[in-house]
């Protein structure tokens, strides 16, 4: 049972926190342009880091607390469901996954939001439209969905080198987290590489930003 329920719900966490992300990121890149706030922003006396690091950090923390919502409405209604309720199956689901488990999905999720939410910011500022915009994003769901069908496909296991994999290194640890057969010290690897991952998506989308072509396109 908690092999099964560990490998769809890094499906349902990612694709929440990438739609909680993508409205926010829709709206302040594109959705400036055709507003035409955008030009008034930039003649602002702000350094344009500070004003991309605004956008990213907004982006960022609607998808993280998106990703919080949901992680404690699962913990919140396992333990209704188990204590409450008096559910067996709960009951010893909750019992193979404690409080801290919970902690380290949702901190696992946070760098995760952080590339969805350079990699959005980047799509947004290169669009003409916030339609446009949206197009350019649907496809970003094939791109999650694929390395999450990975961390389920059999003999995929969160050893060697899948520990480094983005997003489906996520995947298995969530997984292994949820069956209660985590090896902790895999989080080295997997918090380093996601990290390293998200700050290169955020370094080029500052350098996205200030290509004057890409934002007057």
């Amino acid at each position: 049972m908690g092999e099964k329920i560990g490998g769809m719900l890094p499906y349902l966490l990612f694709i929440l926190c990438l739609q909680g992300a993508m409205m926010p990121a829709a709206d302040i890149g594109a959705g400036e342009k055709e507003r035409g706030t955008l030009e008034t922003l930039l003649i602002s006396p702000i350094d344009r880091n500070k004003i991309i690091l605004g956008k990213f950090l907004t982006i960022a923390f609607a998808g993280t607390m998106t990703a919080l919502i949901t992680v404690a409405s699962m913990a919140l209604w396992g333990f209704v469901l188990s204590q409450g309720m008096a559910m067996k199956f709960v009951a010893d689901f909750m019992a193979q996954i404690g409080m801290i488990d919970f902690v380290l999905i949702f901190l696992m999720l946070v760098p995760v939001v952080a590339i969805f939410a350079a990699a959005l910011l980047s799509i947004s500022i290169y669009a003409k439209s916030f339609k446009e915009a949206q197009s350019y994003m649907g496809p970003m769901m094939i791109f999650v969905i694929i390395p999450i069908m990975l961390s389920i496909l059999p003999g995929v296991e969160l050893t060697g080198g899948w520990a480094w994999v983005p997003i489906t290194n996520v995947s298995l640890a969530m997984k292994e987290l949820v069956k209660g057969t985590m090896d902790y010290y895999q989080l080295i690897a997997i918090f380093g590489s996601t990290v390293v991952i998200a700050g290169a998506f955020f370094a080029f989308c500052i350098y996205w930003f200030n290509k004057e072509k890409v934002l007057f396109r």
